[in-house]
């Protein structure tokens, strides 16, 4: 996708998006949106590979959802910049409201949750986040903070800044289909603790953004 930019010129800039690690609600299959839940006690063993993998990478924005679960996976992969991490609510998962804590086969009876299925842009859950709020948080983010900032400019040349998002699976499905034209939500798929590297190209006054593979 083309994301408009304010300055013209040519620079580059890797998004790292990173889904927390497990929860229990993750294992049961359970909706889980604005439900503050930790990870699973096994959460160090689990995330060691990726915490392996970035343990090179010196991150030059760290941002992160400020639900337990994302705290709690920033901690455990970033140790030594976790201090440094910017948390910002506009990166938490859409609050599923009544919805919490159920399962397909509890809801799948219910004519309301079919229809939210079907068109999720066109149906809220009772007590819940509408689609368009949750897509407006998540616009703004990425305006504010992956395609307006400029860290290149303080950087050395040749350097092209890396920055990391923990958030949840809803979250980088909707930002990746914000910024990757061709791709639908339901297109890209991430599990908990896995990793999904985006670059950025600016080419005049847009971004031009693809998937690269990572690590």
């Amino acid at each position: 996708m083309e994301v408009e930019s304010g300055k013209r010129g040519t620079a580059t800039r890797e998004i790292v998006f990173i889904r927390h690690g497990t929860t229990s609600w993750n294992v049961e299959k359970r909706y889980l949106g604005h439900t503050d839940i930790g990870l699973l006690p096994d959460a160090e063993r689990e995330l060691a590979p990726l915490r392996e993998s970035i343990r090179g990478i010196t991150w030059d924005a760290l941002f992160c959802s400020d639900l337990l679960r994302c705290r709690q996976t920033v901690e455990r992969i970033a140790p030594v910049q976790a201090g440094q991490a910017q948390y910002d609510p506009r990166l938490r998962e859409i609050d599923f409201g009544q919805w919490e804590g159920m399962t397909y086969n509890e809801l799948k009876d219910n004519p309301l949750y079919r229809n939210w299925i079907d068109a999720p842009q066109d149906v809220t859950p009772p007590g819940g986040e509408p689609w368009q709020a949750f897509a407006a948080r998540i616009d703004s983010f990425v305006e504010e903070c992956l395609v307006s900032v400029s860290p290149e400019e303080h950087s050395e040349e040749n350097h092209v800044p890396a920055i990391a998002v923990v958030t949840h699976g809803g979250v980088i499905r909707y930002a990746m289909s914000r910024l990757i034209t061709e791709l639908g939500f339901w297109d890209t798929q991430v599990i908990p603790g896995q990793a999904i590297k985006v670059r950025l190209e600016k080419r005049g006054n847009s971004w031009v953004s693809s998937r690269v593979s990572f690590p």
